[in-house]
């Protein structure tokens, strides 16, 4: 081969050739001698071998070029006819549709209708599944409730006899606890559906079975623990008998005398109960929020309980005091006060037992005991004076027992309020809020109201009208001489005293008059009717102590032309007793309570 030269070769890397060439070349080329000079016949053999084999390999090349347009066409065709085929069932669509493009419709409505159906066939089958789980429910507690097992048909408990065991009552609480557990059961679901869903009848009509249901249970209930305190001997006697020394001994509190299995029925039943109010709370919790119905006030039903017979002996006591309301206050106190100990020992830590949360048994006990004089004074003690107090020959006397009855309301709550001092639990507000005051009555009878505040102006103007007549009324104590100079306390100056405004001692004594009135409405327990006493009294109480003071202010006759000491110093009595007033009257004005009842008349748009 003239003019092959291996030095002018451009050769390929040996690791860019694919397995088949390495493989060949690895055939015919074992040794370095193979592509030595010397092998020239070897690689003339090899060249003759390409050269036949190349026309070959050009005619499949030009085979597979052919092959590869014909299959390229033919592609192309069939793309052609889909196309046209889209088009077409378009066009058809378009023109069967009534409403404009059928795939939009198919995409916009019927999809979108579709999807309604799928989530309309959920909520059935939510509405369904709850209400088979509600009907199960409510069917296990009719039949623990109705069912009639070794107790009489209609009544869940048997008779009960001081001979019950603890194990007798142990069987009962089991089955109450059951029937309480369904209700909250039934309770949770009822929560969570009123969030998510809005099956209002569905939801009517399970209360309604509920409500019929606790209507048996609760008396039932109730009529067991009553049993059960009469078994050892509640209520007490209501009075103690004399010791050596002479003087009276506490009362003998049942509470204290338990033991064995009478504490421990007693416990029991009160587990039951408490379990049972906590589900009716939460029951009238949920239908005051989404019903709107009134709220209740909750009290322990286990304390009622222990108050109830206890209001029984003492109104027997109470009628005949109705003319000595002061024996009524003393009898419910000294029950209360005597009672206290057994009351805090054996019913709080059943209380903390029963995860009762911001409950205290003796508040509760004061509160339930306060009633009692409160519902009997509502009955029959107010109604007979309010009637006679139409009577104009009357007025005076009813003016008299009346504010007389009210005096010894405000230091009976002062007293009962006092049993509660060392509660950690209690703040005086939330007391008077929850209603340990007998001046509720007032806060339910606006009318009562109204007369008590006319009564209180007309006694404090009288006591007023006594203190003009005295000819010290108008004087102005000078023993304390304001003097200027530098070394004179500075407080001389804060002008916070009646010296310091030289106020004559009728602004002192008007003062005085309001600030009475003003603390026997303090434990009224709504804001608002004590502010609606205090602007019926105080603030009419001084509109007629200013018209005084214009009046004596006019009487003095001061002229221009002729200036009278006497007549000076009388304008300035009545100058200097508005501006006392005055500012007392703004320091009250920050005071915590009438700030209170600022807020409160702003929110009731009074």
């Amino acid at each position: 081969m003239e003019g092959w030269d291996p030095q002018n070769l451009i050769l390929p890397e040996v690791g860019k050739l694919c397995r088949s060439q390495s493989e060949y070349l690895d055939q015919h080329f074992k040794t370095q001698k193979d592509v030595s000079s010397s092998s020239v016949s070897s690689s003339s053999c090899l060249l003759s071998e390409w050269t036949k084999r190349c026309p070959d390999y050009n005619n499949r090349l030009l085979h597979l070029r052919t092959t590869l347009m014909d299959r390229t066409l033919s592609w192309i065709s069939s793309s052609f006819r889909a196309k046209a085929s889209l088009s077409n069932l378009n066009l058809t669509l378009s023109a069967s549709s009534q409403y404009g493009t059928a795939l939009k419709r198919l995409l916009g409505e019927e999809l979108r209708l579709l999807a309604l159906q799928l989530h309309r066939i959920h909520f059935i089958r939510q509405y369904v599944e709850t209400a088979l789980r509600l009907e199960a429910l409510v069917g296990d507690l009719e039949d623990v409730v109705f069912s009639s097992g070794n107790c009489r048909p209609g009544n869940m408990f048997a008779k009960f006899s001081t001979l019950l065991t603890s194990q007798d009552f142990g069987v009962k609480e089991e089955r109450l606890l059951k029937a309480i557990k369904a209700m909250n059961d039934i309770e949770e679901i009822i929560v969570n559906v009123e969030k998510a869903q809005q099956w209002h009848h569905l939801l009517k009509s399970v209360d309604h079975r509920v409500d019929k249901t606790l209507a048996v249970l609760r008396p039932e209930t109730l009529a067991e623990h009553r049993a059960l305190l009469a078994s050892f001997g509640w209520p007490p006697k209501l009075l103690a008998s004399k010791v050596e020394s002479g003087g009276l001994s506490k009362l003998l509190n049942p509470l204290l005398l338990m033991h064995g299995d009478e504490k421990k029925s007693y416990a029991q039943s009160f587990h039951v109960l408490c379990a049972l109010q906590q589900l009716h709370s939460r029951r009238e919790a949920r239908k005051f929020k989404t019903l709107g119905q009134k709220e209740c006030e909750i009290r322990l039903w286990a304390i009622d309980e222990l108050v109830s017979p206890l209001a029984v002996r003492m109104e027997y006591h109470f009628v005949k005091w109705a003319e000595q309301p002061e024996f009524m206050c003393a009898l419910v106190y000294r029950v209360t006060r005597d009672f206290m100990e057994g009351i805090s020992d054996i019913l709080q830590p059943l209380i903390d037992a029963a995860r009762l949360r911001s409950y205290s048994a003796n508040e509760a006990w004061v509160s339930a005991m306060v009633h009692i004089l409160s519902g009997f004074l509502t009955k029959n003690v107010f109604p007979a004076l309010a009637e006679r107090y139409k009577e104009k020959d009357m007025k005076l006397e009813v003016i008299s027992l009346w504010l007389h009855l009210v005096d010894l309301i405000v230091a009976f709550d002062k007293q009962m309020q006092s049993l509660l001092r060392y509660e950690t639990c209690l703040l005086f507000p939330d007391a008077q809020r929850r209603g340990i005051s007998v001046l509720i009555v007032f806060c339910d009878r606006p009318d009562w109201l109204k007369i008590w505040a006319k009564m209180e102006l007309k006694d404090g103007w009288k006591k007023l009208k006594a203190v003009l007549k005295d000819a010290k009324a108008w004087q102005i104590d000078d023993k304390h001489r304001v003097d200027f100079d530098v070394s004179t306390i500075c407080e001389t100056f804060l002008l916070s005293s009646r010296e310091a405004h030289k106020a004559p001692f009728v602004a002192e004594s008007a003062l005085k008059l309001a600030q009475e009135m003003i603390d026997r409405c303090q434990t009224l327990p709504v804001i608002l009717a004590r502010a609606k006493f205090v602007r019926s009294t105080v603030a009419r109480f001084f509109w007629y102590f200013s018209n005084v003071l214009l009046l004596h202010c006019r009487n003095a006759e001061l002229s221009p032309e002729e200036v009278d000491g006497s007549l000076l110093v009388r304008a300035c009595e009545s100058i200097n007793a508005a501006r006392y007033v005055e500012s007392k009257l703004q320091e009250w004005s920050d005071d915590a309570s009438f700030l209170e009842m600022k807020i409160a008349e702003n929110n009731s748009n009074m």
